[in-house]
């Protein structure tokens, strides 16, 4: 009973890490944190003299795209310490710098 009981909990955590994407860090210090697929959608924690820094990640879920084309990442803002800050913002794709 033991024994299954462990490879149910490494299947699930298995199947956790595949699912997320990649880890992306900002590629300026001026890239935008928004709350939806939109340029101007600016998330309301991310609004005026608040600025994102280069030691920021963000941990990509999926991606999307705007009526114009632009594509996002949509995902979860963690600080420079590894803290959750935001979950699920979008960031403009070009703004950040994905790891293989």
């Amino acid at each position: 009973m033991r024994r299954l009981a462990l490879i149910a909990c490494t299947l699930a955590a298995a199947s956790t890490q595949a699912a997320a994407g990649p880890t992306c860090s900002p590629s300026e210090d001026r890239a935008r944190i928004l709350s939806s697929a939109s340029p101007n959608a600016i998330h309301r924690d991310w609004r005026g003299a608040n600025q994102i820094g280069m030691g920021w990640s963000l941990q990509v879920e999926r991606e999307a795209r705007d009526a114009a084309g632009t594509s996002y990442y949509v995902g979860d803002l963690y600080d420079t310490r590894g803290q959750l800050a935001n979950r699920n913002v979008f960031v403009i794709e070009n703004e950040w710098d994905c790891g293989p």
